[in-house]
């Protein structure tokens, strides 16, 4: 089985959703999981107009990324999320991802750990 890889998906408001879903287009010998919210994703690829499928991630189930698709851990963002306009109500879903990601390496659940830009 290859690697499986986590991904943060950062700054809602910034790039970091949309890098995600650039990313899902690529082909990469690895599982991919990216942590973030799914609507976001889903409304930033609609937006876009990607075609990306996303799928939820089972832990005890390894799926080999494809390109065209997402594995995706579901994190609610707590505030809805507009492109450009940071919100602070969000900053604890940002370190969220960032904790979860190094609890699951540090458990050994992921090979490594893949961060997009968060604002600091």
């Amino acid at each position: 089985m290859p690697p499986r890889i986590v991904l943060t998906s950062g700054e809602p408001a910034g790039i970091g959703p949309e890098l995600c879903l650039a990313v899902a287009a690529r082909r990469f010998e690895c599982e991919l999981v990216c942590l973030a919210d799914r609507a976001l994703l889903a409304e930033r690829a609609q937006a876009l107009g990607l075609r990306v499928s996303l799928r939820a991630y089972r832990p005890d189930a390894p799926c080999p990324h494809e390109p065209g698709s997402l594995t995706v851990e579901h994190h609610a963002l707590a505030a809805a999320s507009e492109p450009g306009r940071l919100d602070v109500r969000n900053a604890r879903y940002v370190t969220g991802l960032l904790e979860r990601a190094c609890e699951g390496a540090r458990t050994g659940e992921f090979a490594a750990i893949v961060t997009a830009p968060v604002h600091k």
